[in-house]
């Protein structure tokens, strides 16, 4: 085994920080994605899942503060309806003046809701494309996020 001269330790020594540095800034990524359309699949999986924390991790950091009382109502309405996705496929469209930013457009696939109506569930299916199912996305500290508030 070669034995490290002088040189040799300290740019090992560099490297070694160097490496630790760039784990240490992988949990400010935080739930993002790594393109625009895994950003919109783990938004889309979270409100499947019915997982409110998850929901608000996929959506810009700025975005998700919300007051508690705006929580709370944002919550209640995301809980009232059920949603189902299925065979989602997707479209990325980056701005032209910011790669950083973009429109992930869900270009076919179904999309199911079910709600209590006077106390009986009802179900709505939808064949994809629909008007309003585009969603902004935009690239924060690496990571991609869906630009929109939670609630």
């Amino acid at each position: 085994m070669r034995r490290l001269g002088l040189r040799g330790l300290t740019r090992l020594i560099a490297v070694v920080l160097f490496l630790a540095f760039c784990v240490s800034l992988v949990p400010l990524s935080g739930c993002g994605g790594d393109s625009p359309e895994a950003a919109v699949r783990k938004y889309l999986s979270a409100w499947q899942e019915g997982d409110w924390v998850e929901y608000k991790e996929t959506v810009v950091p700025e975005r998700r503060k919300l007051s508690k009382e705006e929580d709370e109502l944002a919550k209640q309405k995301f809980e009232q309806i059920e949603i189902k996705f299925e065979d989602i496929k997707m479209e990325t469209t980056y701005d032209k003046k910011d790669k950083n930013r973009g429109t992930v457009s869900l270009i076919s696939g179904k999309v199911s809701m079910t709600a209590d109506v006077l106390g009986e569930p009802k179900t709505e299916t939808k064949e994809l494309p629909m008007e309003g199912w585009g969603f902004d996305v935009r690239k924060v500290n690496g990571a991609w996020y869906v630009d929109r508030s939670p609630g």
